[in-house]
């Protein structure tokens, strides 16, 4: 399977004619359906309480391990980001950062390796906008989850994700990967 059949590269001229619908219809549906999700991320947290990240956490890092199958194997962390980059693509665009006196994106710590990473334009800080939630809830968690199992599953590894700063314009992130499996 190729990166652009996972994405999905979607095209007004690809949409059936049985639907009768046009672009601007399923532009609509989306923003109705970033409102669905915010308010069941909501009810769920009402529900599960703190519980509920763990919950929503380990959804993702289970699509991001059967997305990471997709990807080449590799044990350079720029290379396998730069892969999940095309992947993920706009919906979650994100760059390696570093602060300007580092020299490298990497920083290596007791057998660890860590990258900064900034997510500037991600679909959940949208949708968590539309419906007025705030961010650092069950949402983002399935974006970390999916991360961390995405790089898991490509490296042979163990990772986590860490969230240094979150806003309204970009989001800051460690990536920490363990070195010796998983």
């Amino acid at each position: 399977m190729e990166i652009d059949e996972v994405r999905g590269d979607f095209k007004p001229e690809i949409i059936p004619k049985e639907t009768q619908g046009d672009i601007d219809d399923y532009e609509e549906a989306l923003h109705v359906l970033m409102k669905f999700i915010g308010s069941m991320s909501s009810a769920l947290e009402q529900v599960s309480g703190r519980g509920a990240n763990a919950i929503v956490y380990q959804a993702g890092k289970r699509m991001g391990h059967e997305a990471g199958k997709l990807m080449e194997k590799t044990d350079d962390i720029e290379k396998a980001l730069g892969e999940m980059g095309d992947i993920l693509g706009k919906e979650f665009y994100f760059e390696m950062w570093k602060p300007s006196d580092q020299e490298g994106y990497t920083t290596e710590n007791n057998g660890e390796t860590s990258v900064k990473l900034l997510f500037m334009d991600c679909v959940v800080r949208q949708a968590l906008r539309r419906t007025g939630l705030p961010q650092k809830g069950p949402l983002c968690y399935l974006l970390y989850g999916y991360m961390v199992g995405a790089v898991e599953e490509v490296m042979d590894i163990k990772g986590k994700l860490d969230i240094d700063h979150f806003g309204p314009n970009a989001c800051l992130k460690t990536l920490t990967i363990k070195w010796g499996g998983k």
